[in-house]
Formats: C-alpha cells, structure tokens, sequence
C-alpha cells in the first residue's frame, strides 16, 4: 500500500492502523478524525511527511516511531489544542528525519525529562520551524539541542519563551518573533553561537530571565525592531549589548514620533537622502539624536 485518502466518515485512526506499511508514501488524514492511536504509523519507514488537520485533538504514544523519512510535519492552524504523546523513554518525533515543522496550534505534551521533555527535544535534523498566531508559549527545552535548526518564526500569538527553549542550538541563523512576546526564559538561546539576524516585533523588549541571550554573539548578530523603539532596546537588559540595532518601517509615524520631525536623512555613505530608501537608513533628527532604519 502505497497511498491512503481517508473520506469525511473516519473519526479515528485506531491504534496499529498502518503499523508497518513500510511501502506508504502518501497519507491524507480525514479532515473529520479526532484521534490519531497508538503505534498508528509505526515503522511506516516511506513516508515522507504527514499533515495533521484541524479536526484532530490527540496523537497517541508511538505514532511515528520507525518513520525513518519523515521529514515534514504539518499541525494546521485551529484554536483547540492538540495532545501529542510520546516514545515512553523518547521524543514523539525520535525516530524521524524532521527537516521542517509548521505549528498552526497550542499543543500539549508531557515535559519531564523521561520522554525527553518535548516531541522535538534532540532532533538533529531539523533545520526550520514555523508557529503561528495560535501558539502562546515556546516550552522550556522546546527545541533544546536541535543542533542543525537554522531558521524560526514565530507568531504574535506567543507571550513567552521558556528556559532553554533553543539552547544548543548551534546553528540558529535566523529567529524572528512576534509582537507579543513579553519573556524569555534563562538559557533561552544558551549555545546559539551562530545567529546573525534577530527580529523583534514587540514593542516592549521582552524581560529575560540569566543569561537568556549572552551566548550570541551581539557583534555579528544584527538586531532588528520596530520602527521607533530603539531607544528601548538600547536601554534594556541584554538588548542594550547589540552593537547593530536597526529599525524597520512597519508604521510611518509613531505616536512618539508626532510633532518632533527629522532635520535630515542619509544613506549608509553619509550622502543626504530626500526619502526613505531600501536598505539602511540614518535620521537625524531635530533633537541632534539619529536612529537607524532599515527598508525591506
């Protein structure tokens, strides 16, 4: 067996459903099942990725165990929460090849030290993750360790990262997150020698907990926030040791900025400017204060 295209009938995938269909290259999963069982894929070694839909609230233990090609998972975006199970002793995802993995959801999985404290905890495979506005917090130990990750985006749904969330992970080049961050944990980014760009949405520089950024290197790390709130970074704890703190134009005008006006603008050259251009930007403004913008 090959292929499977379930019709809306199915509620449930029962446990062993697929158990050793290792010729199985294409599973469509009922946007009616709720309940995904127990050693329901295992060792379906072929399978290349799996789409989880909304309708689905539950993923027993040992579902993907021996599904040594999988690379890609899918949690569709829905605001119920979806349970994910574990290999007993080891991550739910132990076994898999991960390269990419999009959360569109709030799950929920046990985070003692015996499963290995998340579904993705050790994976050395994955390279990129993606959580959208539904998810409201990174866990601590997340991500820790997954040592080949290298790119994250993260929604304005999540309000915090926790402890060690993306510690150990070495090759972390590019972490954007959302507006609404307001922590991050201790040893959040411990280890993350690598990153090179770090996006902020919020506002507000997120409170950290020790050493949660001492581990990047903020002369090579580029710090990107909103439009007019560098200031801030600037004077926060851990932010304010970036070197290169740029802005980004996603609104003209702040409330903050209105009435005080800029007296000139330059390109990265030192050459006068009449508007914004892509790339750098240098303000001067009529306080004798400059601000960096850049324009993507």
């Amino acid at each position: 067996m090959e292929s499977v295209k379930m019709g809306t009938g199915a509620t449930a995938i029962r446990d062993y459903a697929f158990n050793g269909c290792t010729s199985l290259t294409d599973m469509q999963i009922g946007r009616n099942v709720k309940t995904i069982g127990q050693y329901a894929f295992h060792n379906c070694s072929s399978l290349p990725a799996i789409y989880i839909p909304q309708g689905v609230i539950n993923i027993g233990d040992y579902t993907f165990r021996g599904c040594k090609s999988l690379n890609t998972v899918i949690m569709a975006d829905q605001e119920t929460e979806l349970k994910l199970g574990s290999n007993y002793n080891s991550p739910l995802f132990a076994d898999c090849p991960l390269d990419s993995v999009y959360i569109g959801r709030n799950i929920s999985y046990s985070t003692n030290s015996n499963p290995g404290y998340s579904p993705f905890y050790l994976n050395t495979t994955l390279r990129s993750v993606t959580i959208t506005d539904k998810e409201t917090e990174i866990s601590p130990n997340e991500f820790y360790g997954c040592t080949n990750l290298k790119n994250v985006r993260i929604g304005d749904g999540v309000t915090a990262i926790g402890d060690w969330a993306f510690s150990g992970c070495s090759s972390l080049g590019y972490f954007a997150f959302g507006s609404n961050v307001e922590t991050i944990g201790k040893e959040a980014f411990s280890d993350c020698t690598a990153l090179t760009r770090l996006i902020s949405s919020a506002k507000t520089p997120p409170t950290c907990g020790t050493q949660a950024l001492d581990d990047i290197n903020k002369w090579n790390c580029t710090l990107t926030v909103p439009f007019g709130y560098s200031s801030a970074y600037q004077q926060a704890d851990q932010w304010k040791d970036f070197f290169f703190i740029e802005e980004t134009t996603g609104i003209a005008h702040t409330e903050s900025d209105k009435g005080e006006g800029y007296k000139q603008l330059f390109d990265l050259n030192g050459r006068q400017q009449p508007a914004l251009r892509l790339g750098l930007n240098i303000l001067k403004k009529n306080d004798g204060t400059t601000r960096k913008v850049i324009v993507r």
